[in-house]
């Protein structure tokens, strides 16, 4: 009976927090929320072949590294070198993966964080019901409590903040102009993906010798939420920017002053965006906001580097119009 309700708990401590937290997340997007089935393509990509390849790579990987099994050595080496590089690498495949094939529904920094933490939320979910298992088998419930508290509470952001930081390179690099900077903002999201789970992987190893480490680890976790919160409300910002430049000239074309003034006021999602309540008039004011965002592109990057925007601007400008009224 105590397995069965181990496993159970062991489920439910992974799950449920973890679909809150992306959930949450997902929603965080106020103007252009990305296709619910790209979320959870993302989102599954994280929970199962990012764990299973992670897992192969870490074995083919990291016991060549080690000279002194069942170390200390050996678990900094496993959880702060080996580890980061191999997870980072294989959760951004899916990054890479988005970035490239699908182009149109990859705008900024914004999309590219998003993506990054439903990969990392996946993985989180996979990782923490392994552990969970396995501190229930070796310590009881007490020790599955315990970890339960640090792993979906303390520390259940962790994983969207690495891979997150590797999307909002990615969305850098979309909007840069040249390859050069294109590269170097993917190298770099890269590097500052790795760094901060290697930073937390090697608090969490030395503390069992050294109580510092946990408030490394600690100070990471609180680093990555303050840090993901203010890439939140500085997209926010540009987005908003975004749309109060681009949707201007359009007052009185595609839509009206009191719809501009609704649709680019501060701080909260306009209630036109509401489908449910708002039915056809929010799908145009979805295209209004698809199509302020493309302009923008465009106008930063020029029709060399995305010959297809014009054409796609002026079928969102169709669409718009035959809503109107």
């Amino acid at each position: 009976m105590d397995l069965f309700l181990g496993l159970g708990l062991s489920l439910t401590a992974a799950v449920v927090p973890t679909i809150i937290y992306a959930m949450a997340f997902y929603l965080a997007d106020r103007y252009e929320r990305e296709p619910v089935w790209l979320g959870i393509v993302a989102f599954l990509w994280g929970a199962v072949p990012a764990i299973i390849v992670s897992l192969i790579g870490e074995i083919l990987i990291g016991a060549p590294m080690v000279n002194a099994p069942g170390s200390l050595a050996e678990a900094v080496v496993e959880t702060a070198v080996v580890a980061p590089l191999v997870e980072e690498f294989v959760k951004g495949l899916a990054v890479f993966a988005i970035f490239y094939f699908f182009r149109h529904e990859f705008d900024g920094v914004l999309d590219g964080l998003t993506y990054g933490a439903l990969i990392g939320f996946g993985f989180a979910m996979t990782e923490n019901f392994l552990y969970f298992v396995g501190a229930f088998s070796e310590g009881g419930f007490v020790d599955l409590t315990i970890l339960i508290f640090l792993r979906s509470i303390v520390f259940g952001l962790n994983h969207a903040f690495y891979t997150g930081l590797l999307g909002i390179g990615f969305g850098m690099a979309r909007l840069s102009h040249s390859k050069g900077q294109r590269n170097a903002w993917i190298i770099f999201g890269f590097a500052a993906s790795v760094f901060a789970h290697a930073v937390h992987n090697f608090g969490a190893s030395i503390s069992v010798v050294n109580g510092v480490g946990i408030f490394l680890s600690l100070g990471m976790a609180i680093l990555g939420v303050g840090m993901v919160l203010l890439a939140l409300m500085l997209t926010w910002q540009q987005e908003l920017k975004w749309l109060r430049e681009e949707l201007n000239e359009e007052v009185g074309i595609l839509l009206t002053e009191q719809e501009y003034a609704a649709l680019t006021k501060n701080w909260r999602r306009s209630d036109l965006l509401d489908r449910k309540h708002y039915g056809e008039q929010a799908l145009r004011m979805q295209q209004l906001v698809e199509l302020a965002f493309r302009k923008h592109r465009l106008r930063r990057l020029g029709t060399a580097r995305e010959p297809k925007l014009t054409a796609q601007i002026q079928e969102l400008r169709a669409q718009v119009a035959a809503r109107i009224g």
